[in-house]
């Protein structure tokens, strides 16, 4: 026997006081009382069997299962507006992707552009910096994000892990792979959220006691600073590999530090776009594969 579904007034209630924050700014918004907003979330917790919200003083908060069922609710939301939208589109698809700005400056885009080559049909809109949030308020299909394991509640694909090596401009040293010790005197390009302790603790060196040496709080800061010639840079290989492959920056030793967090690819449970989003995270781990480790040591040419 099919479930008859919630009605569309509790519906509307959850979303309304899900996207303010507030039972009583959702009861102006649809024109009801706040006892009226009040009861109509309470039939949704007594039917889904989990509180929804927190009270926080005169705001609500959403619980962890809140946040999942609103990320569904604006899903399904989205699916019928697409719906009155098909007679106008029914030749083109829609694809819009979320990922740190310096990711996609590369691999995003290179996948992006495979998938397009093969999907004349398909539109692409991109957003940097994108976060969760956009993706369970329905802003982006799929977001591509950096993290030690996928949030839950999400569909989710491990597109890569992260490496970090030490790269300099061609001409900084005199020759390459260099030791340890010859990168431990170098000047050294120092990212907060890139510690040379890692690397040198792959190395199996003692770490410097300071970070002597320029600083810098952002990773493509310290690429750009590479690039130009003024020290060795501790970069996430996939951010650097493109820099390698043209020779603007060169890798200077063999050892590598891994790290625990790596790339994912996340999207809603049951989007309708789901097979379009595994053909996307199917080209963009292919533009994320790493080559062998003899290819990415380049000899400096005499």
């Amino acid at each position: 026997m099919p479930v008859r579904p919630p009605s569309l007034r509790a519906i509307a209630a959850f979303e309304a006081a899900a996207r303010h924050q507030s039972f009583s700014k959702a009861a102006e918004e649809l024109n009801l009382t706040r006892s009226a907003i009040s009861h109509a979330i309470r039939t949704l917790e007594d039917r889904l069997g989990v509180n929804l919200f927190t009270r926080a003083g005169p705001s609500v908060l959403l619980t962890e299962p809140g946040r999942i069922f609103a990320g569904r609710l604006r899903l399904s939301l989205e699916m019928i507006s697409q719906a009155f939208d098909m007679p106008a589109r029914t030749d083109r698809a829609l694809l819009r992707v979320g990922a740190p700005g310096d990711l996609m400056r590369q691999a995003v885009a290179l996948g992006l552009a495979d998938l397009r080559a093969g999907r004349p049909d398909l539109d692409l809109e991109l957003r940097a910096q994108g976060g969760v949030s956009d993706l369970l308020s329905g802003a982006v299909d799929v977001l591509v994000m950096q993290a030690a394991t996928a949030p839950v509640g999400l569909q989710a694909r491990l597109l890569a892990r992260e490496t970090l090596v030490p790269v300099a401009a061609p001409g900084l040293f005199g020759r390459i792979p260099v030791s340890a010790e010859e990168v431990l005197n170098a000047p050294l390009i120092h990212c907060h959220t890139r510690p040379w302790r890692l690397w040198f603790e792959a190395a199996g060196v003692e770490a410097p006691s300071s970070a002597e040496g320029l600083k810098v709080d952002d990773t493509p800061v310290a690429v750009e600073l590479a690039r130009a010639g003024v020290g060795v840079c501790l970069a996430p290989w996939l951010v650097v590999q493109e820099d390698l492959k043209l020779r603007r920056l060169i890798r200077v030793s063999e050892v590598e530090a891994y790290l625990p967090e790596g790339y994912w690819a996340l999207w809603n449970t049951g989007s309708a776009k789901g097979e379009l989003i595994n053909a996307f995270a199917d080209r963009l781990c292919e533009a994320l594969a790493a080559e062998p480790l003899a290819a990415r040591l380049q000899p400096r040419a005499a």
